[in-house]
């Protein structure tokens, strides 16, 4: 029985052992394949001979892009997507409505609000202002911001320090709309811009069904202003997130080809053809030791009958 064991298992290595050998070649033909057959500068030059230009078409919004970095636009595509989310009735609204349901979730209690914004020193929500308008103030901000880099750091520490000893440092009121449109950039950068607008179309539900829960609602109560706008929509945005990222792993199922020769599969693939050899060596040597052991036996009980 335990001779027929050690066949069996014998015989499932060694053919375990042709197998990872026969794919070891084959990833190795592969390989070979790929570098003899890139392009050489010739090929390429015909490649481009016999292309169809009449078809090539310029991209608007490439253009732009290349044109606004001559204005001092740093993140183009950052101005292009602002716009196109201006521009878009349904991405307006949304955020209409995202400023109203926090709003009145913020301002619910506002004798406890103003009491809580006057004991932390905080002005409060900005007037509710347009998308379109709104993308006009913060690009605004940003420009200023981009030339008040390029004064001199001493006049711009000097102004600095006079307007600060002349008016004090003063919160700025919390935008709803600032705050919900840093984070659908940061979803634009990230995912894209269709990502962008599902991120805020779907907002308003996403927050009404989350300040419907009583935990939230007494929670909201307790934080100043800044903290429950920036915490609820960065909530929002890492949720997304979140879902986006298992999207991506879902989609971006490699073929069955690609998963076989990536360098980690090689690598568990080379730690099983080694273990099977040793596994294999250690087999045959015990295999080995009883037929050596079985031939002194008999050879024991064969010496008194040659004497």
């Amino acid at each position: 029985m335990l001779g027929k064991l050690e066949s069996a298992l014998l015989y499932l290595m060694r053919l375990v052992m042709v197998v990872l050998v026969l794919f070891t070649l084959f990833n190795f033909a592969l390989w070979s394949w790929g570098a003899a057959h890139k392009p050489t500068p010739g090929a390429i030059e015909e490649t481009h001979q016999n292309r169809d230009w009449a078809a090539l078409k310029i991209s608007e919004e490439e253009l732009k892009k290349i044109t606004y970095s001559d204005f001092g636009y740093d993140d183009t595509n950052q101005t292009l997507s602002d716009a196109k989310l201006a521009a878009d009735p349904a991405v307006v609204a949304a955020f209409a409505e995202v400023d109203a349901v926090l709003r009145a979730a913020i301002e619910r209690d506002p004798a406890q609000r103003k009491k809580l914004e006057r004991d932390n020193d905080e002005p409060g929500l900005a007037p509710v202002q347009a998308l379109p308008a709104l993308v006009e103030t913060m690009q605004a901000k940003e420009r200023a911001s981009q030339e008040m880099d390029a004064v001199d750091a001493a006049a711009a520490t000097a102004a600095a320090s006079d307007a600060a000893d002349s008016d004090g440092w003063k919160p700025q009121p919390t935008s709803i709309g600032e705050v919900l449109l840093q984070q659908t950039r940061s979803i634009i950068s990230s995912y894209g811009y269709e990502a962008g607008r599902s991120f805020t179309l779907g907002a308003p539900q996403a927050l009404k069904a989350l300040l419907a829960d009583p935990q939230v609602q007494k929670g909201i109560s307790k934080q100043t202003t800044s903290m429950v706008v920036t915490n609820l929509l960065l909530n929002y945005g890492i949720v997304f997130s979140a879902k986006a990222g298992e999207s991506d792993m879902q989609t971006e199922k490699s073929g069955w080809l690609e998963r076989l020769i990536e360098p980690s599969n090689l690598l568990v693939f080379t730690v099983l053809l080694w273990s099977f050899v040793f596994l294999m060596m250690i087999v045959v040597f015990l295999r080995v030791e009883r037929h050596l052991r079985t031939m002194s036996q008999d050879g024991k009980a064969l010496a008194p009958r040659s004497s």
